[in-house]
């Protein structure tokens, strides 16, 4: 007997759902994000093709990013957005910030993307492409769209350079400005560690003394000049702007009251920024006030009269720089002499002073009220009795 043939079965299948699937929809599988990256790619393709003199850094930028080497990545931006080349084309910088920054600034070291983003925006700046207002307004909006990521470092040095930026303005609203902006700063600065990178320190500084390059008084302005330079090398600073700092930390020095410690400019390469330039008297003349040597200086006057006269931070204080020279000899003398030794007769004071006689005992007793020196004064017997001088840096 032939078996009976099976019923053909019309009800609807159902798919098999992968394991560990059923009862839940089948997930979607994940599309990489190539739109993002190609448009990254296909900026740098068409901006090499448009300026064929940065062809080579761009194309070398899109080959990092496709590797995904972001270290190297962040040096070669760096590198690129420092050039000459870069910084003359200023809408090339913004559309490099806007469309492939902007894009991968998360997988960057955050202070190396602040010091990108910086640089970029002050060489469109530099270049007229965008206004310094506009300019200071692209690295706020950085701060406070990122801060939560960049942290207290990199959002430290953004709001130093809008400060730079701001400073170019010098009207007194952006003063007034830049003067909160360096005291909410400073409590930041204070909590900084010593493993905090330098260009934060630099920034700060720079942005301190330029402030009080403006408005003063000379003395904070030297010590912001002497800040910065503990923390930036000379040698790396554009010769000009190296002879410009030069010229500005010796007068500061010269003029600043409560400034009689040369040692700390002296031990920096600053001041060789002078040799062969019209201004190379003002470094010996800063080497002289650190001998107090007052015939030495009063020879460089002799020599350099028109010179000295032309700078009004000298010529207004005439009186107080003659005062400043005795007094530096008093310390020079009392710092040659053993300390078992420190009963200084008025007459070796006025003859290493130059001065008369009748006005050693006014020498002392104002170096005495400056904390210059401290001790006694034997008016019978003529004799200065000192047992404390304040330290110096040795040159």
């Amino acid at each position: 007997m032939a078996p009976r043939a099976r019923a053909p079965d019309h009800r609807p299948r159902r798919r098999r759902q992968p394991r560990g699937a059923r009862g839940a929809p089948h997930p979607r599988r994940r599309q990489p994000p190539r739109a993002d990256a190609d448009a990254r790619m296909d900026f740098v393709e068409t901006q090499a093709q448009a300026t064929p003199e940065v062809a080579e850094d761009l194309a070398a930028l899109g080959e990092l990013f496709s590797k995904k080497l972001y270290h190297e990545l962040t040096t070669a931006l760096r590198t690129f957005v420092q050039s000459d080349a870069a910084r003359q084309r200023g809408q090339l910088l913004l559309d490099l910030e806007e469309k492939f920054l902007s894009k991968v600034e998360a997988k960057l070291n955050q202070l190396q993307y602040a010091m990108i983003l910086g640089d970029l925006v002050v060489g469109a700046v530099d270049s007229t492409c965008i206004t310094a207002q506009e300019g200071i307004e692209r690295l706020k909006k950085a701060v406070e769209d990122k801060r939560g990521r960049l942290g207290a470092e990199p959002s430290l040095y953004l709001e130093m350079e809008a400060a730079l930026l701001a400073l170019r303005g010098a009207d007194a609203a952006a003063l007034e400005q830049v003067k909160k902006a360096l005291e909410e700063a400073k409590p930041t600065m204070d909590g900084l560690t010593g493993t905090t990178d330098t260009a934060v320190f630099r920034k700060y500084y720079a942005a301190a003394s330029d402030y009080r390059k403006l408005v003063g008084p000379p003395e904070a302005f030297y010590r912001a000049a002497l800040s910065l330079l503990s923390y930036a090398s000379a040698d790396d600073m554009p010769l000009n702007k190296r002879r410009i700092l030069a010229t500005d930390v010796a007068l500061a020095a010269l003029s600043g009251e409560g400034v009689y410690n040369f040692g700390e400019v002296l031990a920096t390469p600053i001041l060789d920024a002078l040799n062969h330039t019209p201004n190379a008297w003002l470094g010996d003349l800063l080497r002289i006030f650190a001998a107090g040597d007052v015939d030495a200086f009063n020879d460089c006057l002799g020599k350099n009269k028109d010179e000295y006269l032309k700078q009004p931070a000298l010529r207004a204080k005439a009186p107080f720089v003659k005062e400043k020279i005795a007094l530096l000899a008093f310390m020079n003398l009392v710092f040659e002499t053993p300390a078992h030794q420190r009963a200084i007769s008025f007459e070796a004071i006025a003859s290493r002073a130059r001065l008369d006689l009748d006005h050693v005992e006014w020498l002392a007793m104002r170096a005495m009220a400056l904390g210059l020196v401290k001790g006694v004064i034997d008016e019978v017997a003529q004799v200065v009795e000192v047992s404390w001088v304040q330290p110096r840096v040795l040159d």
